[in-house]
């Protein structure tokens, strides 16, 4: 069995623990609470009247059955449907329901000791842009008074950019790839996190591009992989099996 060779990672929990719950759902985010995860991460797409909710697609087949854009219905329609992942648990969570960021930042000011990574999604991007979405992101954050338990994050550089002009938070970019380029404009952004994708890291005796980031790596679900990672040298891991890496004895005493 592998074995943990330095300091216990952080364990964040992908869309809350999407592995037994319906994703980017309040009852996703208060089992990975439950199980002690103290670290999440969220998706944010913008309905048509520019209320940010909490959903990755643009569309709802996956998570309602239903062929609509989020982008083209109101806040109240959305609310109104069943977040019940039916593909994937059936009717278990026929009743469960969709999640504003409003809602999200008054569950966090009542958690003061969690912190939410909170991904601006391209489609909405796309539609209203940048300084709308991230605006409207922004008041809801000062609303709850919660913008030091918030870290914006995004694939897009731009996204970064505009929270440092808007406000103090914290900020991290997601790697689309792993380039001499990518690694030459995160130099310019700075930025406080760098997410990637297990799948697009460099072979294990590459070094780990240095600087006053700190790394985050996702995808991780098993707690083999988890330590492997660990022992690279990366100091966050982001699951969707949040229970079941948090309850592993090896990956105990964690900060």
């Amino acid at each position: 069995m592998s074995e943990l060779q330095v300091a216990a990672p952080i364990l964040v929990a992908h869309r809350g623990y999407s592995g037994r719950y319906p994703e980017n759902t309040l009852l996703a985010y208060e089992a990975a609470y439950e199980h002690g995860a103290r670290w999440m991460e969220l998706d944010l797409q913008m309905t048509r009247d520019r209320v940010p909710v909490l959903h990755h697609d643009e569309t709802l087949k996956r998570m309602a059955g239903v062929e609509l854009d989020i982008r083209d219905i109101s806040a109240k329609q959305f609310k109104a449907l069943r977040a019940s992942y039916p593909e994937r648990f059936e009717d278990e969570f026929k009743d469960n329901r969709f999640t504003t960021f409003r809602r999200f930042c008054k569950w966090l000011q009542k958690n003061p000791d969690v912190t939410t990574f909170v991904e601006i999604k391209q489609e909405s991007i796309d539609r209203f842009g940048i300084p709308v979405f991230m605006d409207e992101v922004h008041r809801r954050i000062l609303e709850s008074e919660v913008e030091n338990q918030c870290v914006i994050i995004s694939f897009n550089p731009e996204v970064i950019t505009y929270t440092r002009k808007i406000s103090s938070m914290r900020s991290g970019w997601v790697l689309p790839k792993w380039s001499d380029e990518v690694y030459q404009l995160a130099q310019s952004l700075t930025p406080e996190f760098l997410f990637t994708d297990r799948k697009i890291l460099p072979p294990e005796d590459d070094d780990i591009w240095p600087g006053s980031w700190q790394w985050a790596v996702y995808n991780l679900d098993d707690v083999a992989a988890a330590i492997a990672m660990a022992n690279r040298g990366i100091p966050m891991l982001e699951t969707n099996q949040i229970g079941t890496l948090m309850q592993d004895a090896r990956l105990a005493n964690r900060a």
